[in-house]
């Protein structure tokens, strides 16, 4: 895996989908644990994504947390944030044409998103010695509140796997501040939650994301991943929403 090797990158780079996915970030929870992607916001391999736990340090390595796919409301307009490839060519949504720059703040990667005049920052982080996962959204200017809603994508198999729906039908129930999902009888629970937005559970298949490079090393190119929750939050200029993934409660 080829790691970012600029600290901070901008539109010349985001701006072109195929250079913003060469460049790639890795946060770790000393435990065997991860979360990586790319600058882009999109993942091209299946060891991308926001929660890959070790549930027993330091191996058994567990997607459980694929990605989010977040949009903004600001100012009558909509913004999404994320970007997706799909089986087919298509790349919807087109986030990444509103990022206006990426950089590490030490290993925590922040995009900066240019939505007409507001400036919002997303961070990625882990806790230490803790499958947790922590995506923090902080509105640092406009002249107006935003409205930001999410569809939280899990899934739960081994790293070098990928993941085909076909009828899998998970455990999904609210718990306070979130949801809680058992995969199959037997499987580690595990938590999606925040205590500034609204999470409200879902269980719709999305079928055929792309993953580019596993193509290019001959292996299955595609998965499905598991909305099993919206997020919806409202941020004031200077405001803060965090989402938190983990494995404890």
């Amino acid at each position: 895996m080829s790691l970012l090797a600029e600290v901070q990158v901008g539109r010349e780079i985001l701006g072109d989908l195929d250079l913003a996915e060469s460049r790639e970030w890795l946060v770790t929870n000393g435990l065997g644990g991860f979360a990586s992607g790319t600058a882009a916001g999109t993942s091209t391999r299946r060891y991308h994504g926001l929660l890959m736990a070790s549930l027993h340090p330091p191996t058994d390595r567990t997607l459980l947390v694929a990605g989010v796919d977040e949009s903004v409301r600001y100012g009558g307009t909509s913004f999404p944030l994320a970007t997706n490839r799909w089986l087919s060519g298509d790349v919807s949504p087109k986030g990444y044409l509103n990022i206006e720059s990426f950089h590490l703040e030490g290993t925590k990667p922040v995009w900066r998103y240019a939505l007409a005049d507001a400036l919002l920052e997303k961070r990625v982080w882990m806790k230490q010695g803790e499958n947790a996962t922590f995506v923090e959204y902080t509105l640092t200017r406009a002249s107006l509140p935003i409205e930001i809603e999410g569809k939280i994508l899990v899934s739960y198999r081994d790293f070098h796997a990928t993941t085909h729906g076909n009828g899998w039908q998970m455990k999904i129930e609210p718990v306070e501040h979130g949801i809680r999902l058992v995969a199959f009888d037997g499987a580690t629970p595990f938590y999606l939650k925040s205590a500034t937005a609204i999470l409200e559970p879902r269980h719709d298949w999305y079928k055929d994301f792309f993953l580019p490079v596993e193509r290019e090393r001959g292996l299955d190119d595609h998965e499905d991943r598991l909305v099993a929750a919206v997020f919806r939050g409202r941020l004031e200029p200077g405001g803060k929403l965090m989402l938190v993934f983990r494995v404890r409660p």
